[in-house]
């Protein structure tokens, strides 16, 4: 669960800055989910790279 957290809470953020450099909604969003989604398969891949 912290990591699904960790992953939106860094994807609201990075689309927030966005939206806040370029007022453009869908860019935006965009940018959000692949932070999110990059967060979640870095930190995965952590976990299969410690086992």
């Amino acid at each position: 669960m912290p990591t699904f957290i960790l992953g939106v809470v860094l994807g609201a953020i990075s689309g927030g800055v966005t939206y806040g450099l370029t007022t453009d909604g869908q860019l935006a969003a965009l940018v959000g989910v692949v932070a999110a989604v990059l967060t979640w398969l870095g930190v995965a891949a952590l976990i299969f790279a410690d086992d």
